[in-house]
Parts: C-alpha cells; sequence; structure tokens
C-alpha cells in the first residue's frame, strides 16, 4: 500500500488479520515520527518485520538514516537490492551493509531481480554465503528469472532463506524478458495469491514451517480499493494459498 501512510498500513494490518507489516522507510522516514511509527504499532498489535528498502547503485546514499530510522521503529529486517552494475563493487557494498545492520542488531535481506546484481538465485546464495545475509525470495521475481522448485530447495537447504514475498501473476512475463516491462510489472501488475498462474502453491509447499511469509502485491487494478477492503483481500489471499499448500515439514 505505497499509496497510503505507514499509519494507514498499520491500522489496515491489524484489521485484516494479519501479524506485521513491513515499511517503505526510505521513503516514509521524516513524514511520520518514529517513535510514534513504533508506538501505533504496538498498540495496534503489529510487529515491524522489514524496513525498505536500500538500494545499492553508483550514487548510493548513505545507509545509516535507513539502518538507524529501522532500528528506531523496532524492525527486524532490512531490504536490500543492488542496481550496481559491478558485482564487486556490490559485494564491498554488501558487506559493509551487513557490518551496519549487525551492530544494529538487523537482519539483512538480499532480493534478486532479473534486473539487479545478483539475478540469479545460486549466484545469490554464493554472495549470501560470502557475507553472512539472508536471502529474501519474492515468488514473482523467483519465476521471473527462470527459477522454480530445485532453486527453491537450494536456497533453503543453504540455510540463508530469510523471508519469502507472495503474489500472482500470468504466467507469460510481459514483453519476454525486457526489464523494463519486468520492472512495470513488479510496480503495478501484480495479483492477488491464487489469482493467476505462477506455481505459488507448489513454491510455497517447499517452504520450512517457520519461515516467515509476506504479502507483496502492487497493482495499479486495487489502488480505487478501499484500504481495509483491500488488506482483507489479500490477507485471504494468502490464507487460502497456505491451506492449500502442500507441506514440505510433514
Amino acid at each position: 500500500m505505497l499509496d497510503q501512510p505507514a499509519t494507514t498500513l498499520i491500522a489496515t494490518a491489524a484489521a485484516a488479520g494479519f501479524d506485521g507489516v513491513d515499511l517503505r522507510l526510505s521513503a516514509e522516514h521524516g513524514a511520520v515520527p518514529l517513535a510514534e511509527l513504533r508506538h501505533h504499532a504496538e498498540r495496534a498489535g503489529i510487529a515491524i518485520f522489514g524496513a525498505e528498502v536500500y538500494r545499492i547503485s553508483t550514487d548510493a546514499s548513505n545507509p545509516e538514516p535507513l539502518l538507524d530510522a529501522a532500528a528506531a521503529v523496532g524492525a527486524e529486517t532490512v531490504l536490500v537490492v543492488s542496481d550496481h552494475p559491478s558485482r564487486t563493487a556490490t559485494m564491498r557494498a554488501l558487506a559493509a551493509l551487513a557490518d551496519e545492520c549487525a551492530a544494529r542488531q538487523l537482519r539483512l535481506g538480499l532480493e534478486y531481480m532479473a534486473w539487479t546484481v545478483p539475478s540469479a538465485p545460486l549466484d545469490a546464495i554464493n554472495m549470501a554465503n560470502e557475507v553472512g545475509c539472508e536471502l529474501l525470495v519474492d515468488v514473482l521475481h523467483h519465476v521471473r528469472v527462470g527459477a522454480g522448485v530445485d532453486e527453491l530447495d537450494a536456497i533453503v537447504e543453504s540455510g540463508r532463506l530469510g523471508w519469502v514475498q507472495i503474489c500472482d501473476a500470468p504466467h507469460a512475463a510481459p514483453g519476454g524478458t525486457e526489464h523494463a516491462a519486468l520492472v512495470h510489472e513488479a510496480r503495478n501488475g501484480r495479483m492477488l495469491p491464487g489469482h493467476g498462474e505462477l506455481p505459488v502453491r507448489e513454491l510455497v509447499g517447499r517452504l520450512p514451517a517457520d519461515v516467515t511469509i509476506s504479502v507483496e502485491v502492487q497493482s495499479h487494478s486495487l489502488l480505487e480499493t478501499p484500504p481495509i477492503e483491500r488488506a482483507r483481500l489479500l490477507h485471504d489471499a494468502a490464507r487460502l494459498i497456505l491451506s492449500q499448500s502442500p507441506s514440505n515439514t510433514g
């Protein structure tokens, strides 16, 4: 709900039955006092699980304001993606960021997408192993880079799985593998879990029982839906997917 303030996200998440939220603190920082956000979540009984998002790039900003904000609101994790074309530069920045997160008792999650470094699950495992961070698996990005159950199993077996984001989409990628089309889909064209053609149930069924699963459905088609109704749609769709997914843990 990037179209809504963080306080509305927290309130609607609680009303819809979610356990927690991720906050886009890179945008929200300064809009609402951090102590107020934390107290608002505590009163609502909502955990602030993740803080988003730090982007490694050729002109990347200082990450410390975001990390300090994440710690101040009581977040558990911080998400990082790399738009830098150099793997070496990405690794250097990632290692420094991992140290800064550890100093604040924050878990660092690295996300892979078709247009980022890393762009493939197995390379993401190697990078996470080298710097000691975790991996965020976004089902949409996982499928769009050509990965499936085997690659997800490899992440689980590596011990680097941090958390998972679910949504849905048509089976065919928009515009083939054109990155601009993939970016647009990820930011505007996601569907409710179970309402598309991605193998969401199969992938969720491979996950350990204790992994955190979040719902990320950025969608232009939902913008006219009132926030509380939107939150309930997302919650109910996700719960149905979880109930229908075969268990990997027995």
